[in-house]
Formats: C-alpha cells, sequence, structure tokens
C-alpha cells in the first residue's frame, strides 16, 4: 500500500507541475507576460443554417481588467469598395474573414475565434440558470422564419429564448445602442462569475481555459462590459473608429484617447504684434481645436509663449504642444497665478499665451 501511495504521489506532482509549467508557456501567459492584451473572439451562431448575429471579444488586460465587446452582425465593414455587414462577409468568405474584419477594426491580434452554435449556447445558458432580462415595453415579431413575444417587466430566459431575443436585437430592434442587448450581457456576466464552472465551451482549448481562470479569478468589479461603438448612416450600421479606438484604449490598455475636439483652449496676445492672438486662434480651429476665447495678455513683453494647464487637463497638452513651433513653457495654473488675466478663461482647458518670436506652422 505505501509502494501505491508513494506511486500515486509521485504522478499527481508529476502531473501538477505538468500543469504549471504548461500554463506559464500558454500564449495567455506570455502575451500577458510582455504586457499585451489578449483577445479571444466568440462568434454567436444562434440559428442553425444562419450566419453569426452576434461576436464577442473577450479580452484581458495587463492592467488586470476583464472587457466584453458586443458587435452585432448587422455592423457593416468595408469590403473590396462595398459595404458588407459581418453576417454577409460570414456567409459569402467564411468565419475567416468575419473575424480579420474584428481584429482590423479593434486592431487586435486574436489568440483564438470560436463559432458557438445553437446546442453549445443552450448548454452555456442553462449552466447559469438563464437570464435576467427587463424590457419595457412588449418585444413582439411574427414573420414566417421567426416569432418572439416577450412580455414587458423582469423575465428570466429559457436558453431558446435567449437565442431568440438576441436575434431579435440583432436584426429587427431599431435601437442602434442596443441597449437591450447591453443589459442581457450585464446580467450574463455577473452570472458567469457567480458560477464559473458554467464557462462549458467558451473554456474548450487549453489556451481559452487558461485565458477563462485568470478572468474569473479577477473580482467582479474589474469586469466590463461595451458595445463596438458604431452610427447610422442612411441605412448602415456603421464603425464609429474614433469611438472605437477611445474604447480600445480605454479597455484593452487603461489609457485615454483624446481627439482635438475635445481640447478647449482660449488664446492671449501676450505681444505688440497686431491680431497675434486672432490669427492663432483661426489656425487652431482650422486643425479641430476648441477655441473658447481671444483675447489679450495681461502685459506686451512676454519673452516666451506659455501654456498654461487646467485642473485635470494635462493629458490633453501634447495634442496641442506638438503643433507649435519653438520654445513653449508648459505650467499648471495654480503655478502661473491666473487672477492676473482676471481668472480663468470660462470653459478653457488650455491657456496660450503667445510670447515674442510666436508663428503658427502653415
Amino acid at each position: 500500500m505505501r509502494r501505491i501511495a508513494l506511486v500515486l504521489g509521485l504522478v499527481l506532482i508529476g502531473l501538477g507541475l505538468s500543469l504549471y509549467f504548461a500554463l506559464s508557456r500558454s500564449e495567455v501567459a506570455q502575451r500577458l507576460g510582455r504586457g499585451e492584451p489578449v483577445h479571444f473572439l466568440y462568434l454567436l451562431r444562434l440559428t442553425p443554417n444562419d450566419p453569426p448575429d452576434w461576436a464577442l471579444v473577450a479580452s484581458l488586460s495587463p492592467q488586470g481588467t476583464f472587457s466584453l465587446i458586443l458587435i452585432p452582425g448587422t455592423l457593416s465593414v468595408p469590403q473590396k469598395g462595398v459595404w458588407t455587414t459581418l453576417s454577409s462577409l460570414h456567409a459569402l468568405e467564411g468565419a475567416q474573414a468575419f473575424s480579420h474584419a474584428i481584429a482590423g477594426l479593434l486592431e487586435i491580434s486574436l489568440v483564438e475565434e470560436k463559432e458557438i452554435g445553437p446546442s453549445e449556447w443552450d448548454r452555456l445558458i442553462e449552466g447559469l440558470g438563464g437570464v435576467v432580462i427587463r424590457p419595457t415595453e412588449r418585444l413582439f415579431l411574427k414573420e414566417s422564419q421567426f416569432t418572439l413575444d416577450l412580455p414587458p417587466g423582469e423575465q428570466l430566459l429559457s436558453p431558446p429564448k435567449t437565442r431568440d431575443f438576441l436575434v431579435f436585437c440583432a436584426r429587427y430592434a431599431q435601437d442602434p445602442r442596443f441597449s437591450l442587448t447591453l443589459e442581457f450581457f450585464q446580467d450574463f456576466l455577473v452570472r458567469l462569475w457567480a458560477k464559473p464552472k458554467a464557462i462549458g465551451s467558451l473554456g474548450s482549448s487549453w489556451n481559452a481555459r487558461d485565458f477563462w481562470r485568470r478572468a474569473l479569478a479577477l473580482p467582479e468589479e474589474r469586469a466590463h462590459l461595451g458595445l463596438l461603438p458604431a452610427r447610422l448612416e442612411e441605412t448602415r450600421l456603421i464603425p464609429d473608429l474614433v469611438g472605437v479606438r477611445k474604447l480600445r484604449e480605454k479597455l484593452f490598455f487603461g489609457r485615454v484617447f483624446l481627439t482635438r475636439d475635445e481640447v478647449r483652449v482660449a488664446v492671449l496676445n501676450g505681444t505688440r504684434e497686431r491680431f497675434l492672438a486672432t490669427r492663432t486662434a483661426s489656425w487652431l480651429s482650422e486643425r479641430g481645436f476648441q477655441v473658447v476665447g481671444v483675447g489679450m495678455a495681461d502685459r506686451y513683453d512676454y519673452e516666451r509663449t506659455i501654456l498654461v494647464v487646467g485642473a485635470g487637463a494635462m493629458g490633453k497638452v501634447p495634442l496641442l504642444k506638438e503643433l507649435l513651433v519653438g520654445e513653449v513653457v508648459v505650467m499648471a495654473e495654480k503655478d502661473f497665478g491666473v487672477e492676473r488675466i482676471g481668472g480663468w478663461p470660462k470653459g478653457a482647458d488650455l491657456l496660450l499665451i503667445l510670447g515674442a518670436g510666436f508663428d503658427v506652422r502653415s
């Protein structure tokens, strides 16, 4: 018996060591170790003979956060000079083209992509005990190939009903914000964190199991849900590329992505050169900045140009400073002393005081 116990102990130790070294060498571990986010793509095929209605991008960031981005199959992307919905792209060119389009939109490299069919989805939802929705009005649709009738109010959906509901949200609901879908997946994540063993087909591969093991070990408050930003153009739903970049930077890297139209600048002339502030304000406006004030500084002998930064606006400085020629001194509002100019300009993030020799780029 002692020999058997010893052999079993050695076997278990060997299995444990094998598991440890395998996980430490997984692509998930390697990417996180290099400070890179990790991404898995799931394509939800909710009806047997149709292309996927939804894509889910599940990600882990090096900062220790999990995110799930929802992408409807009705989203149109440019393909060979024409707009094509993701679902149509899948039907025409297959899952690889669908995945490639999403990876390109989000500027990511996928560790793995997986298609989840109706039966796999039903098992997943069964393991979660269903999903709760709270529509404020009756959801009703009857067509030859599709019927849905859900009353208003809180209700727990069975696995088949969740598929019908998500198909309705993707194809028929007149809501570009997909608020009902976001509500659905918010409850989905809460239930997944409460029942981590229910991951089933989401974690069917070695890399996926490692990914979900790490994700579900995080506190629930570090799990974030997002919808790929999009806008209606005529009859098409197309990506909002600036919004996509903002979402990407926030969820994958914990950074804020700013554009020039989010930077509000007041411009003051600190020299005797006439109309310098007016010309500079026009130049900045042409380049996308919001100019919220133009005027004269408290004196006319500023030897250097000063960029005064309002509270909480330090992240906006590079967008403006990279365009300015010559030496520019960056100074916090409290260090400059804005009392001398009558207080901080209303609505401004940054105050640009033009000094001797300042000129704008042509």
